[in-house]
């Protein structure tokens, strides 16, 4: 198993120089140069602005009783595939890319027909609710 691992290091990086100089030979240094750094910098936004938004999502589903391994599993395929595109390479962008494919809400949605964001007992378009007519006082609006 060691060797497995170790294997697993040193062969990634070669696959990831080969893969860029084959690449560059096919479209241009160029291109590839741009990919590497907007792929750098769509992974460093990832990172930085999606900290709160995950633990907000997290703390609502916890909240509400959904908590459950797919949202987990979500919040990591996403830090995955985020620092997948910090590192600099071909083959680790492509998984990064697959990674942050919508794999569960696809499913998720099909079943739910109200959509990832209504009640637990929400149908359709119906809300309930209450209401009650405000009347403003004339005497305060005018001085």
């Amino acid at each position: 198993m060691p060797y497995l691992l170790l294997l697993l290091f040193v062969a990634y990086p070669i696959a990831e120089i080969i893969t860029i100089v084959l690449l560059a030979k096919a479209i241009g240094t160029f291109w590839v140069v741009l990919w590497l750094i907007a792929a750098f910098f769509s992974g460093l936004l990832m990172l930085r602005h999606h900290k709160l938004a995950v633990g907000a999502a997290l703390f609502g589903d916890l909240r509400s009783g959904r908590l459950s391994i797919h949202s987990l599993f979500a919040v990591a395929r996403y830090y995955i595939a985020a620092v997948l595109l910090l590192l600099p390479g071909i083959l680790g962008d492509v998984v990064a890319l697959v990674l942050l494919l919508p794999w569960g809400r696809l499913a998720k949605n099909k079943a739910d027909p109200a959509g990832p964001f209504s009640a637990p007992g929400a149908q359709g378009d119906v809300i309930d609710g209450e209401y009650r007519q405000v009347k403003p006082d004339m005497d305060r609006l005018q001085g």
